[in-house]
């Protein structure tokens, strides 16, 4: 990865449409994927954690509502929220994925926003180092709001995205 600064018209939040996920590349190169919100509630004196279709488990005394580290039941990974906000993700394979968490819906729902890859660029290239090692290459290309992803051999679109400001704007119309 270049230490070369981020192309600033990558920085913002991205959709692809149809899908309920946002895309942000960060002025630092950071790139964060958001799931959408899911019902949150809590059994068993706060000692269960229902969030979406997921049962975490709380993995010790301390800590009140979502604050403190959860075992997911199925996976054992360990989501840690802090009252700060942040979230970190140890999962099984010891794969750490640090990220941001809100509650919304008056603490019915929780959101949150991982960090899954930085993202560096020549120009003509946007590479995005995934935090596993692995990285994958795409020719790219920003023209107004859009954002397409291109085979680096071929220029064929694969991919299009489009800005989160522009699609706000399409729906208050």
């Amino acid at each position: 990865m270049s230490d070369a600064p981020i192309d600033p018209s990558l920085v913002g939040i991205w959709l692809l449409p149809g899908q309920p996920q946002t895309y942000q590349i960060t002025e630092t190169g950071d790139y964060l994927i958001g799931e959408p919100e899911e019902e949150l509630r809590f059994e068993g004196g706060g000692r269960t954690m229902i969030w979406g279709a997921r049962q975490f488990t709380r993995a010790s005394d301390h800590g009140v509502g979502l604050i403190g580290t959860w075992l997911e039941d199925e996976t054992g990974d360990a989501w840690d929220f802090t009252d700060d906000q942040a979230v970190t993700i140890l999962t099984g394979d010891e794969m750490l994925i640090s990220g941001i968490w809100a509650l919304r819906d008056g603490g019915r729902c929780l959101w949150h926003c991982e960090k899954r890859a930085t993202v560096s660029t020549d120009g003509a290239h946007l590479e995005f180092h995934f935090l596993g090692g692995d990285s994958t290459r795409y020719g790219y290309s920003v023209s107004g709001e859009i954002l397409s992803l291109l085979d680096p051999e071929s220029w064929v679109e694969l991919t299009r995205y489009i800005n989160s400001d522009l699609y706000q704007d399409a729906v208050a119309v």
